[in-house]
């Protein structure tokens, strides 16, 4: 058998397993699909899901050109993601609070939303995830590792491989929405309001976990 097509191959199906793996331990975009899933539907959720993958994708390109390493070799910037996406998580995960406290909204209302909620995952999905400093660490982190040898075999089958990562995350936030989703249909209405807002509590967690550690770095920036 030919050596290429044996690690075209490889690629696959290693992608797959280290995008399904990585996925598994979620962080605030994937608490947020969640979420989304609980209050608005498996579609809904899929499509932040969705959206956080994209962010992923991006960083996956970045490494690329090595911009990712400015955020890790420059403190102020680093220091000024960290307690910027802290503000955002914060706010999002507060919105989503507040909504949950809110009387729900007329079915005519809902239908008129119903168009909006498509672009609004896959942007919450994408913000959250991208303004997420931990993810593009994790990537860096990964580029040091796993994604530097199969860089070395060449553009095309890192490309192969990058895919295939891609892929198997989202078939692991699939699977734990789709769970999620069938586990809301075997509950009652209230207990899926407590879930929702235990979620919505842990995102604003994030939220806040971002900007202390953000000002933590900013005074260690400062007195050095």
């Amino acid at each position: 058998m030919n050596l290429d097509y044996i690690l075209m191959i490889r690629a696959i199906y290693t992608g797959l397993l280290t995008g399904i793996a990585i996925a598994i331990p979620m962080g605030p975009a994937g608490f947020e699909s969640v979420r989304w899933t609980i209050s608005k539907g498996f579609k809904q959720g899929v499509k932040v899901a969705a959206g956080s993958l994209i962010a992923d994708a991006i960083d996956v390109m970045l490494i690329n050109f090595g911009l990712l390493e400015l955020i890790e070799t420059n403190k102020l910037l680093e220091v000024t993601f960290w307690v910027i996406s802290g503000v955002i998580i914060f706010l999002i995960g507060y919105k989503s609070l507040k909504k949950s406290k809110e009387n729900n909204l007329k079915k005519d209302e809902d239908a008129a939303e119903e168009k909006e909620l498509d672009s609004r995952a896959l942007f919450t999905g994408f913000i959250v995830n991208f303004s997420n400093p931990m993810t593009h660490f994790f990537w860096l982190t990964l580029s040091s590792t796993v994604i530097r040898i199969w860089r070395s075999y060449g553009k095309f089958t890192y490309f192969i491989f990058a895919l295939f990562m891609l892929v198997g995350m989202f078939m692991s936030l699939w699977t734990i929405n789709y769970l999620a989703s069938r586990g809301k249909k075997l509950t009652t209405p209230k207990v899926s309001g407590k879930l929702e807002n235990i979620i919505s509590y842990v995102i604003t967690l994030f939220g806040l976990g971002f900007m202390v550690n953000g000002l933590y770095k900013l005074y260690n920036f400062l007195v050095k």
